[in-house]
């Protein structure tokens, strides 16, 4: 039996439409979705870059600052004891592997106490942002280095000008204990005689040259190699 098109059921007017509203729905979701993973992804990227650029700012900073100590403090144990010239110094530490395009800024202060010198060291390391873009500025990180040097020269020539002045007499006149007390500065016996012989005419001794005298005798005077690491103190 054929049924007749008049019982064919219809669809209200109020459905109508209902499934393109859906599916234009659906569409506005996965773009926000993809949109939120877009944005997501670039904004890892860019932490991963700035991490990179962050790291490569520190070790040129670290760098910097390790080349300003060795400058005070040599491999070789001899000390400049004073600060590096010219001051600031810029070390050419783009040679360093993974550190191309760096830059370092040294500065250097000292403050002395007794035989005690300390040395700060501040390095600024300057790294470019590389995938950070070209719009970005570049990274800088700061280290600072404390280096204590204890210089064996300064306490001898005090020492040697402590005995001048209690073994040599008003007019120049010094008796037979400057040379055991001089000895006990560290300075030899022969140097001691060689500097009565030189600063002490007939007798009489030029106290001022017989103290600079005795006092190029000491060790490490003259920037000698007797000045020694006392302490080494980083920053966190």
């Amino acid at each position: 039996m054929m049924a007749k098109r008049g019982n064919r059921p219809t669809i209200p007017p109020t459905e109508k439409g209902t499934a393109l509203v859906m599916v234009i729905f659906i569409m506005v979701v996965l773009a926000l979705l993809l949109a939120a993973l877009a944005y997501i992804t670039a904004q890892s990227n860019q932490n991963t870059a700035y991490q990179i650029a962050s790291t490569r700012a520190y070790w040129a900073a670290q760098s910097g600052a390790e080349w300003g100590a060795y400058q005070i403090v040599p491999a070789t144990g001899s000390a400049a004891s004073q600060c590096f010239s010219p001051n600031p110094a810029r070390p050419g530490i783009g040679s360093i592997p993974g550190l191309g395009g760096c830059s370092a800024t040294v500065a250097c202060s000292s403050a002395s106490t007794a035989s005690t010198t300390s040395y700060q060291i501040t390095s600024q390391g300057t790294c470019p942002a590389g995938d950070l873009g070209p719009g970005n500025l570049p990274v800088s990180a700061i280290r600072n280095v404390i280096v204590g040097v204890t210089t064996q020269g300064n306490t001898c020539a005090a020492c040697a000008k402590s005995c001048v002045i209690n073994h040599c007499g008003l007019f120049g006149i010094c008796d037979n204990r400057l040379n055991s007390c001089a000895k006990n500065c560290s300075i030899k016996s022969s140097h001691v005689e060689h500097c009565i012989h030189d600063s002490c005419p007939f007798g009489f001794c030029y106290t001022n040259s017989l103290t600079t005298c005795l006092a190029n005798f000491c060790p490490g005077s003259g920037g000698g190699g007797s000045a020694t690491l006392n302490y080494w103190l980083e920053n966190p």
